[in-house]
C-alpha cells in the first residue's frame, strides 16, 4: 500500500483548517487501494460504508456505517479510504476525513476498523481540531462534563468522556488549542 508522507498529511490538514475552497463532488479511484470521496451526501447508508462494502469489506460494514455516520452526521465531509488490495474482508481498513460541522472548526478525522475480533469487528476513531481559544475555554465550552485525569506527559491534558473515550487538549499558542478526541469501540 502507498504511504502518505507526514508533510503531505500536515499540508492537507493545514489547508483544511484554513478553509480550503469546496471542490465539485466526485469519486475517484487511485492505485494501491486508495479511494477519494468528496462531498459526502446524506442517505440511509453512509457512502463510506457503501464503497467499502462494494470493495469486499463486509465483516466490518455495520461498524463502518456506525462510526462514519457519527463522524459525518450534519456536516460537509470528504473522505480518503484506505482499502486492502488482498482479502478485503479479513484485513484492517482505514479512512481519513475532512469534516466541517456547523459552528465549530473544521476537523481532521480518522477511523480504523479491524475484523475477526471476538465481536466481529472493532473500530477506533480520532478527530483533531484547532480552536482559536485557550484549552481551558475549549474544555469548559465544548467538552462540558469531561473529567480531567491529569496530563499525558506534562503538556497535553487528558479528559475522560466515556468508558473508552478520551479528549486530549494541547496548547498551540497562548490563546489557541488543539483537541484530539479518541474512542475505541469493541
Amino acid at each position: 500500500m502507498r504511504k502518505l508522507s507526514i508533510g503531505i498529511v500536515c499540508a492537507w490538514l493545514l489547508v483544511g483548517l484554513a478553509g480550503a475552497q469546496t471542490r465539485p463532488a466526485d469519486e475517484t479511484g487511485d492505485t494501491g487501494g486508495i479511494r477519494l470521496l468528496r462531498d459526502l451526501a446524506p442517505g440511509p447508508t453512509n457512502q463510506i460504508a457503501t464503497v467499502m462494502f462494494s470493495s469486499g469489506v463486509r465483516n466490518c460494514a455495520t461498524r463502518i456505517d456506525q462510526i462514519s455516520n457519527f463522524l459525518t452526521n450534519r456536516t460537509r465531509s470528504s473522505a480518503l479510504l484506505f482499502l486492502p488490495e488482498k482479502e478485503p474482508d479479513n484485513s484492517m481498513v482505514s479512512v481519513s476525513l475532512e469534516v466541517q460541522g456547523e459552528g465549530i472548526p473544521r476537523a481532521y478525522g480518522s477511523a480504523t476498523f479491524s475484523p475477526n475480533t471476538a465481536i466481529g469487528c472493532s473500530g477506533m476513531y480520532e478527530t483533531v481540531q484547532f480552536w482559536p481559544e485557550s484549552c481551558n475555554a475549549v474544555a469548559a465550552k465544548h467538552f462540558k462534563g469531561a473529567v480531567s485525569t491529569g496530563s499525558l506527559g506534562g503538556e497535553i491534558g487528558m479528559f475522560n468522556i466515556g468508558p473508552s473515550a478520551r479528549v486530549f487538549l494541547m496548547r498551540a499558542t497562548g490563546s489557541s488549542c488543539v483537541s484530539i478526541k479518541k474512542e475505541v469501540l469493541k
